[in-house]
């Protein structure tokens, strides 16, 4: 293919986005690219096109052969890869404690056999704080890719008997079915539309239609410039303007897909201002070295993250951000020039196809079995004193707190409402007080101990992971749905003598608390908000056994995200305005800027950042109880 410079400029566009929007940088208050996730986007067509165009090109031709695409492949993706995943491994094996090498163990082993996006689909949420603790966490794009190389070859080589016009129409309809299912998923499941491969596919066949012919080339010049102006500009409006919180992909991902569609095609026969810009060398530098930028930037941003902890760094600063900027860029020129390069290009790595897929596989499975053994060998390495042990040992299973999703909290994965079942969750009392706890995962952390420590109330729950208990907030169909049917169906009727509202709040959830407030106070005679839960930079027993390995006690206070409490602040003076109960949860574990991190049976009170272990709730509920009576002469 003839090089496209400005394809590489356009690579620097996608993977800047990214890079600043992971080190969430702030100017006047502000995330100045709150869309940047959308470079994402940019590279599956990119991709598209790219692979599209060779498979095509050599199929029309007569000489394309899976077995050399594949080769090719693997020179290009893996060892840089590789490299990376090694030294993450060895770092956090040194640097980190048995209880994160665990977690990171099993994503690296799903990287390394590229489905890790299948992996995250299952355990981590993308745009949830536990996601910045996750080295190879953007490797699930990687993964994406790598599944669309391996089946989109085979439907190529299945349709090229036929004629163009055919080939194009299953081209087209294969990704508008994509496409159709990426919208479906959006609302109901929003984490399958954002890491498989069946809802990502069309953004890849974005680049695929335009390397086969579909759309007409543009040879005027004018048109061109208008072309890749307006793809610019659709890029540069969602990089801007797009926010984690809106549903994603689905429709929302056009604009930067359909962006960067217009900037390549424009650019095939016609040399645009836009073009002429991206092709500039210091642009086009950066696209060179953009996927070793990808790879190597969140891992050092995260490590450094996990490294800082151990010596109580404000990892939240200007400065660390510049430092794990530029060593991103750093990492990456070396990781370009030392390692894609060499595998790419150099003759002394020429073998055959072959071979080359041979020691590919070769070095997946020493990965994988050098993954698989990275627990014991952290073990073995830290030795930690039996108090530590006890500490970092504290999950959801082993406190007794359950995590996973029940008939009365449930998962907006699945998609599917029939899990909430009413019939137990709402069950109503006729010789208790019935109170109703409605809200996410954080109102879920409060059910156990409210029921232990109040066992003269039924409490009734409708919590859902990620469901904020507000009126008209955008989310996921399961979330509004089931929100819905409490405000407007249930509670109506229900006559319930309590309904507690609690959420993981944020500052941008007030006004939608406020409204819900007017029409939940007609439903019952006490309503209650339940405020943020004390949240830390890192999981909490973590940081309590780094604090103990150092004797450094200040290290926990150090670590505490300190917007929590201006939140607490925030809605307990608007919400005493309306005349609302307010159960601060910062006062109840916080005195005198004091925090209180483990229960009276010595369990720390959260398992990660923030959520309540089973003790925790227990404590919370006692704290609870004693301001209700004081407040009110009962909960």
């Amino acid at each position: 293919m003839k090089y496209r410079p400005d394809i590489d400029g356009l690579r620097a566009i996608a993977v800047l986005s990214v890079v600043i929007y992971h080190l969430h940088v702030y100017q006047f208050g502000m995330n100045i690219l709150p869309g940047g996730f959308v470079g994402v986007d940019i590279f599956f067509v990119i991709s598209g096109y790219l692979i599209t165009k060779l498979i095509h090109g050599e199929m029309v031709e007569g000489r394309y052969s899976i077995v050399e695409f594949y080769s090719r492949r693997a020179r290009r993706i893996f060892p840089a890869l590789f490299f990376m995943s090694a030294v993450c491994a060895v770092v956090i094996l040194i640097f980190c404690l048995p209880s994160v090498v665990e977690n990171f163990r099993s994503s690296l082993i799903a990287s390394t056999l590229f489905v890790s996006n299948i992996y995250f689909y299952a355990t981590a949420d993308y745009f949830a704080p536990g996601a910045e603790m996750q080295p190879l966490l953007h490797t699930w794009s990687l993964a994406v890719e790598e599944q669309f190389y391996i089946f989109f070859p085979l439907v190529l080589l299945l349709i090229r008997r036929y004629s163009a016009l055919t080939q194009t129409k299953v081209i087209v309809g294969i990704a508008l079915v994509s496409l159709a299912i990426s919208a479906w998923l959006v609302w109901s499941n929003a984490a399958a539309s954002f890491y498989l491969l069946h809802s990502r596919a069309w953004e890849l066949m974005i680049g695929s239609c335009l390397a086969m012919g579909t759309v007409p080339v543009i040879r005027n010049a004018k048109l061109a410039e208008v072309c890749s102006a307006l793809g610019m500009l659709l890029i540069a409006g969602s990089v801007m303007f797009y926010s984690a919180s809106m549903p994603f992909p689905g429709p929302s991902a056009l604009l930067p897909c359909l962006g960067a569609a217009l900037i390549i095609h424009a650019g095939v026969h016609a040399r645009s201002m836009v073009g002429q810009l991206l092709s500039l060398p210091p642009v086009r530098f950066i696209g060179l070295i953009s996927y070793s930028l990808y790879l190597w930037h969140w891992p050092i941003n995260v490590l450094m993250r996990l490294i800082g902890y151990w010596y109580a760094w404000d990892v939240d600063t200007q400065p660390f951000k510049i430092v794990a900027l530029m060593l991103g860029f750093v990492t990456a020129t070396l990781s370009w020039y030392f390692v894609e390069r060499p595998f790419r290009h150099a003759a002394v790595f020429r073998v055959s196809n072959r071979v080359t897929l041979a020691m590919s596989g070769a070095i997946m499975a020493v990965l994988v079995i050098s993954g698989a053994m990275l627990t014991v060998a952290s073990k073995e390495l830290w030795q930690l004193p039996p108090e530590v042990e006890r500490i970092v040992s504290v999950t959801p299973t082993t406190t007794g707190r359950a995590r996973d999703f029940k008939s009365c909290f449930i998962s907006p994965r699945s998609g599917r409402d029939d899990l909430f079942d009413a019939d137990t969750c709402l069950r109503m009392s006729a010789s208790q007080q019935n109170y109703i706890v409605i809200g996410d995962s954080h109102a879920n952390d409060l059910v156990n101990g409210l029921k232990k420590v109040n066992p003269e109330i039924n409490f009734l729950q409708a919590t859902a992971a990620g469901c904020k208990p507000v009126l008209d907030q955008p989310g996921q169909r399961l979330c509004r749905n089931l929100m819905e049917m409490m405000f407007f169906k249930f509670l109506p009727s229900a006559k319930v003598d309590g309904i507690i509202i609690s959420a993981r709040w944020k500052r941008d959830d007030l006004p939608y608390l406020k409204e819900t407030m007017r029409l939940l106070s007609t439903y019952a005679p006490r309503v209650i908000v339940v405020g943020p839960h004390v949240e830390y930079k890192h999981d909490l027993p973590s940081l309590m056994a780094l604090s103990v390995l150092q004797d450094d006690p200040s290290l926990l206070d150090k670590s505490r995200k300190t917007g929590q409490r201006d939140i607490d602040t925030l809605y307990q003076r608007e919400l005493a305005e309306m005349g609302v109960p307010y159960f601060s949860l910062y006062d109840a574990i916080c005195t005198a800027g004091n925090c209180r991190t483990v229960s009276g049976d010595g369990i720390p009170l959260s398992f990660d950042y923030g959520h309540l272990t089973e003790s925790g709730g227990i404590y919370v509920a006692h704290k609870m109880r004693e301001w209700g009576m004081r407040e009110r002469g009962g909960l």
